[in-house]
């Protein structure tokens, strides 16, 4: 047996329940056996299940520790993860105090990693994530996703986006390979893996990734729901119903996950949004992604133009005259509503600032694309000589930028970020 499945065996023997009174409404007597010899990992749900039939707290079956003082421990870390979103010193010293803790070790060391990482410490936060994976070792696979997303996140901030993607594309396999698809882990992983795949240039993988992580998302606003549940379990726990206030912390960490996702949430809504056929349908998503990321260029530009294709030009020219945002993808939607007003001087100035931009920034796609709009323009103008310049210097520009970017091995997977 494993540690849970002795657990859950003890427990219900000592409660004179069968496997079949233990499993109903929602599982079946085979799955318990299966639980207790050790040959199933049970999901979140199904520990949540068996805890409320056992009369003791999801802690207790996952640690073997006293309810209370468990479930204790688990409100401390929801409390930490809750006041990371707003008060990073506060937070840093919560689990600090925490991560001596061997029910919640792996959750304050992942806390710890991700307040690292912001702050631009990307060594320390690795040794944080190892620390979580040795201190969540043996737990479910759903249960270590934070560890694996943290350790993606530090590559990924190293540069080695594709790496990163494929730590989170294998523990996605992971979690489906297990039996364990649980839908928070699921949003966590495919919310990151739609970032690194949109980095990569990947841009159907990334707005798969996207519709991925999208469906599992959950209310407007987590961090008010986050607070709600976690009133309800202070309420229970101090009543004496741990089993109660356990589930009640299982919900208010879904939600804390939820707010942490927030700013990759708005991104995948971008990458959804410009996928989309239906440019009504990609208004919405784009609206909602600009909503949450006002300062993003990217986002700017493509909601601007599919409001231009909607036929709604003038709404697309003044969201571009608002925004205070400057990019070379903001000049490039600037440079296509002067067109549409026959400004070829302004939509020139605006193609040049586009073609510096993405120069700028290594991006060699957006670079040919406004190179070649940039050279029609002016070959429509009586500027061939000069149209033929420009598309001679871009080429090399794209060609530089394409091998500068050029992976250094080949193989099914990339090879691992030392």
């Amino acid at each position: 047996m494993t540690d849970i499945g002795r657990r859950v065996f003890e427990l219900r023997t000592a409660r004179g329940l069968t496997q079949r009174q233990l499993a109903e409404p929602r599982y079946t007597a085979a799955y318990v056996s299966s639980v207790e010899a050790g040959r199933r990992t049970p999901s979140t749900d199904a520990l949540i299940h068996f805890a409320q039939r056992l009369g003791v707290s999801r802690q207790r079956l996952v640690t073997g520790q006293e309810d209370a003082a468990a479930v204790l421990l688990v409100r401390a870390l929801a409390e930490a993860d809750l006041a990371a979103l707003s008060d990073v010193e506060g937070a840093r010293s919560a689990y600090a105090a925490l991560a001596s803790e061997p029910a919640v070790a792996a959750g304050a060391h992942e806390g710890l990693g991700r307040l690292n990482l912001g702050a631009g410490d990307v060594g320390a936060a690795l040794a944080h994530f190892a620390a979580a994976e040795e201190a969540g070792a043996g737990r479910p696979a759903h249960l270590r996703i934070g560890a694996v997303a943290g350790r993606a996140a530090c590559v990924r901030a190293q540069g080695d986006v594709r790496y990163a993607a494929y730590l989170l594309s294998r523990a996605v396999e992971e979690l489906h390979a297990s039996g364990l698809p649980d839908p928070a882990a699921l949003l966590a992983l495919h919310a990151d893996l739609a970032v690194c795949n949109a980095e990569a240039g990947e841009w159907a993988a990334a707005a798969r990734s996207a519709q991925a992580a999208l469906a599992f998302a959950g209310p407007e606003d987590p961090v008010a729901a986050a607070r709600g549940h976690l009133a309800v379990a202070g309420t229970l726990l101090a009543g004496g119903d741990e089993p109660g206030a356990e589930t009640a912390l299982a919900r208010a960490f879904d939600a804390i996950g939820a707010a942490r996702l927030a700013p990759a949430l708005a991104r995948c809504r971008w990458l959804r949004g410009r996928a989309q056929d239906d440019p009504g349908a990609a208004e919405a998503d784009l609206a909602a992604a600009h909503r949450a990321l006002p300062g993003d260029g990217a986002v700017v530009a493509d909601l601007a133009l599919v409001r231009r294709a909607l036929r709604r030009g003038p709404e697309a020219a003044l969201l571009l005259a608002e925004s205070t945002v400057d990019g070379p993808a903001v000049a490039h939607a600037r440079a296509r509503l002067a067109l549409d007003d026959g400004d070829a001087t302004g939509a020139e100035r605006h193609l040049r600032a586009a073609v510096d931009g993405y120069r700028a920034a290594a991006d060699g796609r957006e670079l040919a694309t406004v190179v070649l709009a940039l050279a029609d323009l002016l070959d429509a103008g009586g500027r061939a000589e000069e149209a033929a310049d420009l598309l001679h210097a871009g080429l090399r520009d794209v060609e530089q930028i394409s091998a500068a970017r050029a992976p250094a091995t080949t193989g099914t997977a990339p090879a691992p970020h030392r």
